[in-house]
């Protein structure tokens, strides 16, 4: 069962917001000519520090914003970045902290241009991240009958993970398929591979058949990781047929595999969430925030 609580309260804010919302529901938002985002990250939900340390946590934040607006074709070039510092946490950790932000920073050429801090009772980090692309935005609502459906990386490879470990997303990919002409619809994996291939189904209203036996399976992983981890920040897409051999081009740099393809358009007034795989429709079974 989806998590309706969750979207049910997107959707009542954006219902309410009206026109002022207008193109809200991609991994980042198009203003004018640049790529916006913004994404928290909050002890106890997100991170634990006896988990993980105060560096992976943090960076793990940054990457996974920078990671939306790869998502959406684009290079991440700045950010303003804010933080609630647990009231208990030692100098070492918010040292720690503030090192790792500018290291990850100088490292994608990302600038910092303002944020805030305060204290309180648990740690949080708050990113806001604005990104470029010099071609059309990758929505979730391009893809069309006919596409391909193809995926980068290993889903589920975070969830089988048996330490906490920073995600490594294909930052300069996204920017790179932009170029290709044909692309249609684009979403990183920060959600679970069936989240997301629900995401593209429901914002473009057409039928996804997926192929079990395409999808590349990361040593121990089983099928419910494959299907239903999320922060794997792989690339989900889909690509007009013509744009294959460009798509191969770029798979001897990536690990891209052709997973399915867009097998219709859902007719108006007919229910969304319309994604197979090998034929049973396809639930999900992943994070719920609430």
């Amino acid at each position: 069962m989806r998590n309706f609580v969750e979207f049910e309260f997107i959707n009542h804010l954006l219902s309410k917001a009206g026109r002022l919302a207008d193109g809200v529901g991609d991994d980042a938002f198009v203003f004018e000519d640049y790529l916006i985002s913004a994404d928290m990250s909050v002890e106890g939900t997100h991170f634990r520090l006896d988990w993980s340390t105060p560096a992976q946590a943090v960076e793990k934040c940054l990457l996974s914003n920078f990671s939306d607006i790869n998502a959406m074709g684009g290079i991440s070039k700045a950010i303003l970045f804010s933080i609630c510092v647990n009231k208990s946490w030692a100098k070492k950790t918010r040292d720690e902290i503030a090192d790792t932000v500018a290291t990850v920073c100088k490292k994608h050429k990302v600038r910092i241009l303002g944020g805030d801090t305060v204290g309180g009772s648990l740690g949080a980090f708050s990113v806001t991240v604005f990104g470029k692309t010099k071609n059309k935005a990758l929505l979730r609502s391009a893809a069309k009958a006919g596409d391909e459906v193809w995926l980068t990386g290993y889903p589920g490879r975070s969830a089988a993970s048996s330490y906490v470990s920073v995600p490594s997303p294909p930052l300069k990919l996204g920017a790179q398929l932009a170029k290709i002409k044909g692309m249609g619809a684009c979403i990183d994996l920060s959600d679970s591979l069936a989240e997301s291939l629900h995401h593209i189904s429901e914002r473009s209203k057409v039928k996804l058949q997926i192929e079990e036996k395409l999808i590349p399976v990361f040593p121990g992983v089983t099928k419910d990781m494959l299907l239903n981890g999320g922060e794997d920040y792989c690339l989900l897409f889909t690509a007009r047929k013509s744009a294959r051999k460009n798509i191969l081009q770029l798979a001897k740099k990536f690990l891209i595999n052709k997973i399915g393809e867009v097998v219709g358009a859902i007719p108006r007034g007919y229910p969304n969430n319309k994604v197979f795989l090998d034929g049973k429709k396809l639930g999900v079974n992943g994070w719920r925030h609430f």
